[in-house]
């Protein structure tokens, strides 16, 4: 693990809430690093948790107590050293001591226990249907995985997202609802709407249906005017900051080879208005609706959907656009659609799919 001289302090301002901009991205630079490092900053984050449940024993009780040992073992007209005397003091404190620790343990325990996560999955090809202790349901798209703690709802409802997920959240003006993915967190006011955030895309996307949202990058939690609200019929297109790697050439006479560097691209927003909902919730109902969608992302929402990887052998198909309907199709039905409608033909083998151009018949004879 790579340690950097003040990493334990950028994790503790983390915890209180008094990262800057430039702290949280030598956090989060730190954090990619290794697995390591995400490893001990949820150790530290764990300690911070079962110290802010130590502290649920208030300093009026300490005082209360050590009072009573006071007017028990230390008279005021106490004179001399009654050795005897501290002996059992000394026993005193470490039963004190040991009490202290089970209770201590015990509130520890309990609150772990309060946090312990559910977690929901939805395979490879598969959809799952979750109603939440609040009545809140979600339905949960293929490769997706929802988490929430055993103290949901307590002071606030807050699940986590990887993938995507329809949300149909049940009106509780007094406990706020949100959703927390990789990047942004999305708050919710009694409402519709479908948040996609798998971790190999590139983007986070949030649509109303009804309803009203507000979303702010999770960094900036505090920071409320840089919520932004949508509207029904409105899209949040999320941008994430990636780093890329780029050849430069050199321009020193000793060096031939160019050189490799890594450009940070800066995160984004796009809002769109309008937009037809029904186009990115349109999955919960079996369907797939494509306008216009590039085949690069058109076959990975087959991939989910059927539990298959498709794979290009000629690269220029992936900007082939198509529009259509899937609906309550097998994949062998899907794929001979797409060749029928397109000049792509395809083979598929068990759980692999290869698309290649269709060979010219003129050129073949």
């Amino acid at each position: 693990m790579k340690t950097h001289k003040n990493t334990d302090q950028l994790i503790l301002n983390y915890l209180e809430g008094l990262l800057t901009e430039d702290e949280w991205t030598e956090l989060d630079t730190w954090l990619q690093e290794s697995s390591e490092n995400q490893t001990h900053f949820n150790e530290l984050q764990k300690i911070w948790f079962a110290a802010e449940a130590e502290l649920q024993i208030t300093d009026d009780v300490i005082d209360q107590e050590w009072e009573k040992l006071e007017k028990r073992h230390f008279p005021k007209d106490t004179t001399f050293i009654n050795w005897q005397r501290w002996t059992q003091i000394a026993a005193v404190f470490v039963l004190g001591a040991m009490l202290s620790w089970g209770i201590s343990n015990y509130r520890i325990n309990r609150y772990f226990a309060e946090l312990e996560e559910s977690v929901i999955t939805a395979p490879m090809g598969a959809k799952s249907s979750i109603s939440l202790p609040d009545g809140s349901t979600v339905i949960l798209n293929a490769g997706s995985v929802l988490k929430y703690s055993g103290d949901f709802g307590k002071d606030i409802r807050e699940v986590s997202l990887e993938g995507e997920a329809f949300f149909e959240v049940a009106k509780d003006k007094s406990k706020r609802f949100q959703v927390r993915t990789s990047d942004i967190t999305v708050k919710a006011y009694g409402t519709k709407f479908n948040v996609k955030s798998y971790g190999d895309e590139k983007t986070i996307e949030t649509t109303l249906v009804e309803g009203s949202i507000s979303i702010v990058k999770n960094r900036e939690q505090k920071t409320k005017q840089n919520e932004l609200f949508l509207k029904p019929q409105e899209q949040l297109v999320f941008y994430k900051a990636s780093n890329q790697m780029q050849q430069v050439e050199s321009k020193t006479e000793a060096a031939t080879q160019p050189k490799e560097i890594r450009e940070r691209k800066s995160e984004k927003i796009l809002i769109s208005k309008g937009i037809d909902p029904n186009l990115f919730t349109s999955w919960t109902e079996d369907r797939l609706i494509m306008k216009s969608e590039p085949m690069q992302k058109m076959v990975v929402k087959i991939e989910r959907k059927y539990n298959v990887k498709i794979h290009f052998e000629d690269v220029d198909l992936k900007d082939f656009r198509f529009s259509g309907i899937i609906e309550n199709e097998t994949l062998e039905n899907v794929l001979a659609a797409i060749s029928i409608a397109s000049p792509i033909d395809y083979t598929l083998k068990d759980r692999d799919v290869w698309l290649r151009k269709k060979e010219d018949k003129k050129n073949k004879d």
